[in-house]
């Protein structure tokens, strides 16, 4: 699911990654969280998703419209 996070401006910040972290699992079950990182490690959260694929689609789109790469973490293990 994408997140409106209009009140997080873009405006004058370097974005330098799209973070994909796994936030969240039980049992067979994850939480995908997909952000925009800015120089100063703040962070535009874009979507939240239970399927990993979807959540790296959302990723690669953006990575490609800011031209940055996908950095993936895993802080549910």
């Amino acid at each position: 699911m994408r997140i409106d996070s209009d009140n997080i401006s873009t405006e004058g910040r370097e974005v330098i990654r799209v973070r994909v972290d796994r936030i969240g699992s039980a049992g067979e079950r994850e939480l995908w969280w997909v952000a925009l990182s800015f120089r100063d490690e703040s962070t535009k959260p874009e979507g939240m998703f239970t399927d990993r694929t979807q959540a790296l689609k959302l990723a690669g789109e953006l990575a490609a419209a800011w031209g940055v790469k996908v950095a993936m973490a895993d802080a549910a293990s």
